[in-house]
């Protein structure tokens, strides 16, 4: 980590900690789905469409690489509240973002709006690069598990902890924009895992779900995990209901 970054994330991790909001122990940001909003969450299907999020086995993806969120803390009754997609690849008019091209707040900022979209408290986002589909387009599973990543600048952390998002999950190897090389925590990732307390998904598979939304211009939906057993990376098939 360049020693910019590292005074910048120690900043971030002062200015956006949760540290004590929710009681003892590391934070989760899960205490923001509340019971009032979960319930407004589950009014948002309308069409009786079930969409999965997670990817499939047979999608032929290269061994090691599975839809799986990372949590501070476990989560045994699972995860459920208002999904929000924030579709950058189709707002923007391309098939994927750059290699490793960094998303700043104010492109998610623009997403939504473009999107007709607002993120909330609570929220559990969804981020759609373009990578994964990429990838399995071009038959390059290791170019998309070890080449550069497409992501959330660092300066998002921020982002996340003042619209009080619950989880961060994309169609990438890391939610944080990544260069080539070994999976690894990234800063932005160290701040909002430790230090906010937001949930964070990878490998997600958002193409059915990109389609969908599109179809009938709601980015929003009820959106829901299985539990979670253990701190760190859970496996998991999450899906949305619209």
């Amino acid at each position: 980590m360049a020693s910019g970054d590292a005074a910048a994330a120690e900043d971030l991790a002062t200015r956006c900690s949760n540290h004590g909001r929710w009681g003892a122990g590391p934070p989760c940001a899960l205490a923001l789905v509340t019971r009032a909003r979960l319930l407004d969450a589950c009014a948002l299907p309308r069409r009786g469409r079930v969409v999965a999020c997670g990817l499939a086995p047979e999608a032929g993806a290269a061994a090691g690489i599975e839809t799986s969120i990372h949590a501070p803390r476990p989560a045994p009754e699972g995860v459920a509240g208002r999904g929000v997609l924030l579709d950058l690849a189709h707002a923007e008019g391309v098939t994927r973002l750059g290699a490793d091209e960094a998303i700043s707040p104010e492109r998610l900022d623009a997403c939504a709006e473009s999107l007709g979209v607002t993120v909330e408290a609570g929220d559990l986002l969804l981020l759609r690069t373009g990578a994964l589909a990429d990838a399995r387009a071009r038959g390059d599973w290791e170019g998309y598990r070890r080449g550069p990543s497409p992501g959330l600048a660092l300066g998002c952390a921020s982002w996340l902890h003042r619209r009080d998002v619950a989880l961060a999950a994309c169609d990438g190897r890391s939610v944080a924009a990544a260069g080539a090389g070994a999976r690894a925590e990234l800063p932005l990732e160290q701040v909002a895992l430790r230090h906010t307390g937001v949930l964070l998904g990878i490998h997600f598979d958002l193409e059915v779900l990109s389609r969908a939304c599109a179809e009938d211009g709601n980015y929003s939906f009820l959106w829901v995990a299985p539990p979670l057993r253990h701190p760190g990376p859970n496996g998991a098939q999450p899906v949305a209901l619209k």
